[in-house]
């Protein structure tokens, strides 16, 4: 995955293909969706910690292949039950959070004011 800007749907393709992707978290929005995606897939081990410590993970792998192979087997056997593409828990996840902003903003009074809120959509504990 490119540092400064993440493969976005790109990388969801690679996932949905069995690759794995290594990524490296930085400050632009545009850098953290790969940490996202391997957080979503289970996959935390392939996210970095900057770029000596993206190096080393790609290095490891390459030099490694079992390993690669462990981890392709793996996401293909859990794929559809993590929150990356467990689309129903996604659907659930996102209709409680519409019914909690409609009662906040509107049976609440706050009638259409925008306040800001930070959700995490089909987290794992979520069923």
């Amino acid at each position: 995955d490119n540092i400064e800007y993440n493969g976005g749907t790109t990388g969801l393709d690679a996932y949905w293909a069995d690759v794995p992707v290594v990524s490296a978290p930085m400050e632009k929005f545009s850098a953290r969706y790969g940490a996202s995606f391997n957080a979503g897939a289970g996959l935390q081990m392939l996210t970095a910690r900057g770029w000596d410590d993206y190096a080393h993970v790609a290095a490891a792998l390459a030099n490694r292949p079992e390993k690669l192979d462990r981890i392709r087997q793996a996401l293909q056997r859990t794929k559809l039950s993590t929150p990356l593409f467990d689309t129903q828990r996604f659907a659930a996840s996102y209709g409680r959070l519409l019914s909690m902003l409609w009662d906040t903003s509107f049976l609440q009074g706050g009638g259409t004011d925008t306040e800001r809120y930070h959700t995490v959509l089909a987290g794992a504990g979520d069923a």
